[in-house]
């Protein structure tokens, strides 16, 4: 029997070995070599550096979108683009317990119509709550193009905090807008 055994670890060594070295060696491409073989030129390389932000890395800016009909904001970071948070809104979330507990379930009530209940939307056209015209970081007010409504998601922890419905209108296709010290905000 140790006459099989020996040279079964042998193979298994040799051809751990080898794995080992070819990865290592692919890991060791040149700059060069990868530009070569994707194609790529020293304005790709220098383009994809400056929208790099490594691991752990914090962007400079922040960019809040609609989600459309997902009924939710997104949140990406800039220069990365890397998708930071998604934040419910106007549809219930399962994977984020949006509308499942208390707190929740009566913010989304606020979006009921005329006493019936509203479970979906479709976000569009955000606007950031001002002070003195600038923008202050505090609120975004985004509109519901479905239905007459527009919620108030505070920027401090990114959760939904009031949705307001509109009750002269049926639905509601225009952005949210603020006025310069956000005493009022429309859809």
């Amino acid at each position: 029997m140790k006459l099989k055994l020996k040279p079964t670890i042998s193979l298994l060594l040799g051809l751990g070995f080898g794995l080992a070295a070819a990865s290592s060696a692919w890991s060791q491409s040149t700059l060069e070599e990868v530009m070569k073989e994707r194609g790529l030129t020293q304005k790709d390389i220098l383009a994809a550096a400056k929208t790099y932000t490594p691991t752990g890395g914090r962007d400079e800016y922040i960019a809040v979108s609609s989600g459309g009909q997902s009924g939710q904001l997104i949140v990406y970071g800039i220069p990365s683009m890397r998708i930071l948070k998604y934040v419910a809104v106007f549809t219930p979330e399962p994977w984020q317990g949006y509308g499942f507990d208390d707190e929740s379930k009566a913010v989304l009530a606020q979006g009921n119509i005329n006493g019936k209940q509203i479970t979906y939307g479709d976000t569009h056209h955000p606007a950031f709550s001002e002070t003195e015209g600038d923008y202050d970081g505090r609120f975004v007010f985004i509109n519901d193009k479905a239905n007459p409504r527009v919620a108030v998601v505070d920027l401090h922890d990114f959760e939904t905090k009031q949705i307001v419905v509109n009750p002269f209108f049926k639905s509601e296709h225009g952005g949210a807008f603020v006025t310069p010290n956000t005493e009022y905000s429309c859809g």
